[in-house]
């Protein structure tokens, strides 16, 4: 990339972590979509720079600026040679991530199937071992023990499970699952998920089959056809951030070792991203309101329409606190149990099934216990026929050694 300082670079949606390079804090960029093998880390003085790469802001407007904030003159010179270094790791909007990019886009669509990007990660690759993980989740203390399956003559519509590791969350994981295991079967499972990455589209789907160590789990290419039809343009414009994403992948998974050799499914997985002020009267979100109403609609339409059964799975975490996630403080228990008190009142409101006042609730606090399950709660919420909920736990998981942590939940819908 050639730089001039007129130019307005622009960071992608990247993942930044906290790192120690040569026994100092840095920043860590990590790539959702792992264009490149490697994690460009950049100095902590680098973030007000990076703050600045929206794609407004000129590298002379970069440069005034950090001249002001550090009171020592920034050569332009200096800027190129380090967001050069972003742009060769594919990591700046521009020519060079648009060629990776595409290059990946057609060898993920040439593929047989979406190939499982957590396993012997998250948990096992072996199938034995899998199993006996997953088995140990609903067994284990304070698990809900294995499921009498389809023993409750009522069919679920909904479930929210966590998408933390399997080995931070598995017991929370085997409490829904028991609970949807339990009830009626479904012939789809709409698996909606947070797309971390982010999706330019507000949503995308993809086309692949999903294959884990326990098998291959069928995508509903009809469903995902009346859908296109209902949409008037492609549902899976974006199917590539469904590579490396695990939020999809950990439902199959549990999805597999119950229904596997028992009951006959597909699946339509759909990757979401919005926030809750798309639903104020901000006119900047319009565009946004309009892509997610029209997109559950469709969606909606499609299940109506549908002579199967099908029930909707949310993917869905709840609240990351801590310098992980950008707070300046430590957490400690109090912390934890004021998180935890807020997210009962937050999820009373999901058992009411009364979606307005779960995004009122996220809205009045400007989302700062940053809940990253926002996007497939409230698509499921808008989209399927339930009238009560249930919750079946509530957890956390310490992530680092700095005491940050992820609360999550397993829900039932009727």
């Amino acid at each position: 990339m050639s730089l001039e300082p007129g130019d307005r670079p622009k960071l992608r949606n990247i993942e930044p972590i906290p790192v120690m390079v040569d026994g100092r804090q840095a920043i860590g960029l990590k790539d959702p979509l792992q264009l490149r093998d490697e994690i460009v880390c950049v100095p902590r003085e680098m973030l007000p720079v990076l703050a600045m790469l929206d794609g407004r802001h000129s590298l002379r407007d970069i440069q005034l600026e950090l001249t002001r904030q550090t009171g020592q003159l920034v050569f332009i010179d200096d800027l190129v040679t380090a967001l050069g270094r972003l742009d060769e790791a594919c990591l700046l909007e521009g020519e060079r991530f648009r060629g990776a990019y595409d290059s990946k886009v057609a060898d993920y669509r040439k593929g047989p199937c979406r190939a499982s990007s957590h396993a012997g990660v998250s948990y096992s690759a072996d199938p034995e071992a899998l199993r006996a993980e997953l088995a140990s989740y609903f067994i284990q203390d304070g698990g809900p023990g294995i499921p009498d399956f389809a023993s409750n003559d009522r069919r679920p519509v909904g479930l929210i499970a966590p998408h933390i590791d399997l080995r931070a969350g598995g017991r929370c994981f085997a409490q829904g699952y028991h609970a949807l295991a339990a009830g009626r079967p479904s012939d789809v499972y709409v698996i909606l998920g947070t797309g971390h990455a982010g999706v330019e589209g507000v949503f995308t789907a993809t086309t692949l089959d999903f294959k884990t160590p326990l098998g291959t789990v069928e995508t509903d290419r009809e469903f995902i056809g009346a859908l296109t039809a209902e949409l008037g343009r492609d549902p899976a414009a974006e199917e590539i951030l469904h590579a490396t994403e695990h939020v999809i992948e950990f439902q199959v998974v549990f999805l597999q070792y119950l229904f596997s050799g028992r009951h006959k499914f597909t699946i339509v997985p759909i990757l979401c991203s919005l926030s809750h002020h798309l639903f104020g009267g901000d006119p900047a979100f319009e565009s946004g309101r309009e892509t997610f109403s029209s997109f559950c609609r469709a969606l909606k339409a499609c299940c109506d329409g549908s002579p199967r059964s099908i029930c909707f799975i949310a993917s869905a975490d709840l609240d990351h606190i801590g310098p992980r996630y950008g707070d300046d403080f430590i957490p400690h228990q109090g912390t934890v149990s004021e998180a935890l008190r807020k997210d009962t009142e937050l999820l009373s409101t999901l058992e009411r099934c009364d979606v307005d006042a779960f995004v009122r609730g996220v809205a009045r606090e400007n989302d700062e216990r940053r809940i990253c399950g926002f996007s497939p709660i409230t698509t499921m919420l808008h989209t399927m026929d339930a009238t009560e909920g249930e919750v079946l736990a509530l957890d956390f998981a310490t992530v680092d050694d700095r005491n940050s942590f992820v609360s999550f939940t397993s829900m039932i819908f009727h």
